[in-house]
């Protein structure tokens, strides 16, 4: 039998079933509205996410490839360098999942400026200027000894480094290419044919252009594969509206410049090739006045040579001048025609070759003294050289690693 107490709790357990019930359906109204609205913008997100994604490839792409990625023709992802009319992403070539294939891909190819190819080696981060065909520092040939000094070893090296960067003009990299982005961002106004975003009335010339379809998965504006001459892509950023969802990004030169990595890097390139240009010069300086030096010990060893000459032509005529004054004495007294003026007359000529045999071996001390002194100053100049040949070669092979490690990190 229910006592009163057991019918009460069943009740009450009704009442609580009811209340449960009504706190639930709220809940469930609050939720569907929370997923309503955030369902938009976690569709923005997304959008957005993917083509950062594509963005970090397609500038990822440079550092190995050494220019920009050409559009695909289709949905199989591999660009097409050759048609004109693509405009999809190369996903497969970018190496990117195949959904990245509905998006839109253009690139700069217009306008002699094409961003999508690999540029000229003639275009050196050097300014155009190159090692190759300047002459060849060589060791003056009367300091060349065997074995090689340091001076000539530091020049061998300096041959040798000259000969790798005169090949390097013909090697290609991002350097390059970034003095084409360059001169890209450089060009105003941009020139005819370069790729634009925006419409017939404002627009602005880009490096490259990424467009989502959005929501609705189809292009729409500009950003539809349009006829020839016209505008192929929106402004980022154009307000959304029931007839345009697309979402779209654009990178300009200098941007792109700037997020590669050309600046510094160029920059750097740039400074290194200068200085080394720079430490050349001061070497092909220094080689005018080593040969200077070494002709400067030719020139003191003919003056040696001829002072051991004016020593043996002195003492010639200082021993002519002894005999004949002997034998003009022993001739005036056979004659008996001696006089008190011959006697002095044969002692002075004597004296006087006796004073340049005197003068003759003053000379030759003195330039005995002088080729000391200039092979001292070629040995001093040969010290020199070899440390001016050594910091040639530093600051060229600092200009050469530069160069050969271009945009890589």
């Amino acid at each position: 039998m229910n006592t009163p107490k057991t019918r009460r709790q069943r009740g009450f357990s009704l009442v609580e079933l009811s209340v449960s019930l009504v706190v639930m359906g709220i809940i469930g109204l609050l939720l569907w509205r929370w997923i309503a609205a955030t369902q938009e913008p976690a569709t923005l997100q997304a959008m957005q996410s993917e083509l950062a994604e594509a963005q970090a490839a397609v500038e990822g792409f440079v550092l190995t490839r050494h220019r920009l990625p050409c559009p695909a023709s289709n949905t199989a992802g591999n660009e097409a360098c050759l048609d004109d009319n693509a405009v999809l992403l190369p996903w497969r070539t970018l190496g990117l999942s195949s959904d990245k294939g509905a998006l839109h891909y253009g690139v700069n190819q217009g306008g002699g400026l094409n961003l999508a190819a690999l540029p000229p080696p003639t275009i050196a981060p050097d300014l155009n200027l190159a090692f190759n065909g300047v002459p060849v520092l060589a060791v003056p040939p009367t300091v060349a000894p065997a074995p090689k000094t340091a001076a000539e070893n530091a020049a061998d090296q300096v041959t040798a480094l000259i000969a790798t960067a005169a090949t390097r003009r013909a090697a290609v990299n991002g350097l390059d290419w970034c003095r084409v982005v360059r001169t890209f961002a450089s060009t105003t106004p941009a020139p005819p044919g370069v790729l634009r975003v925006g419409n017939i009335g404002v627009s602005m010339p880009v490096a490259y252009t990424l467009v989502h379809p959005g929501r609705n998965g189809q292009f729409e504006g500009n950003n539809v594969v349009p006829a020839a001459g016209s505008f192929r892509y929106d402004l980022p950023g154009r307000a959304q509206d029931a007839l345009y969802d697309d979402l779209s990004l654009a990178v300009g030169p200098s941007d792109l410049a700037a997020r590669i990595g050309c600046v510094a890097r160029l920059s750097a390139a740039q400074s290194a090739a200068q200085e080394a240009f720079a430490q050349y010069d001061t070497a092909r300086l220094m080689q005018e006045y080593w040969s200077l030096r070494a002709f400067d010990i030719i020139a003191a060893e003919d003056a040696v040579s001829s002072a051991i000459t004016g020593i043996a032509l002195a003492s010639m005529r200082l021993a002519k001048a002894t005999a004949a004054g002997a034998v003009g004495v022993a001739a005036a007294a056979n004659t008996e025609t001696l006089t008190l003026f011959t006697i002095p007359i044969q002692l002075a000529k004597i004296a006087v070759e006796t004073i340049k045999l005197g003068v003759a071996v003053a000379n030759k001390i003195v330039a005995d003294k002088a080729l000391v002194e200039t092979k001292a100053k070629l040995e001093a100049t040969s010290a020199y050289a070899a440390q001016t040949y050594n910091t040639l070669a530093q600051t060229m092979t600092r200009a050469i690693a530069l160069d050969e490690k271009g945009l890589n990190p």
